[in-house]
């Protein structure tokens, strides 16, 4: 194994533990809805791991390919804990989530 082996797992191990300990700590926080903290936390981990076990052992492995397959548990999380957050309401086409509970029209301001 080379130093650049090495220190690539190495940091890499380091990244995903700090990322699934933050996902762990937020789902926690957050209350999500599907399944707990520690399978999301998991998730990470095992996405993490499996990108990362790739790359070490399978050295012609394509990047994009690793890349997706890392920001995958992660990206999962995110689109859960956005989902528990924002409930699961009807969605409003005529208005953005940020705006207030009353929409205004001004398509007609620049008509004057």
């Amino acid at each position: 194994m080379s130093v650049t082996t090495a220190l690539v797992g190495g940091g890499g191990g380091v990244a995903v533990a700090l990322i699934a300990a933050a996902v762990y700590r937020d789902a926690a926080r957050v209350g999500v809805d599907l399944g707990s903290p520690a399978t999301w936390a998991a998730l990470v981990v095992l996405t993490g791991g499996a990108s990362l076990a790739t790359l070490i052992l399978v050295p012609d492995a394509p990047l994009p390919g690793v890349l997706v397959l890392t920001a995958l548990g992660p990206l999962l999380y995110v689109l859960e804990r956005d989902d528990s957050l924002n409930g699961d309401g009807a969605a409003d086409p005529t208005s953005l989530p940020s705006q207030s509970g009353e929409s205004v029209d001004r398509s007609d301001e620049g008509e004057r």
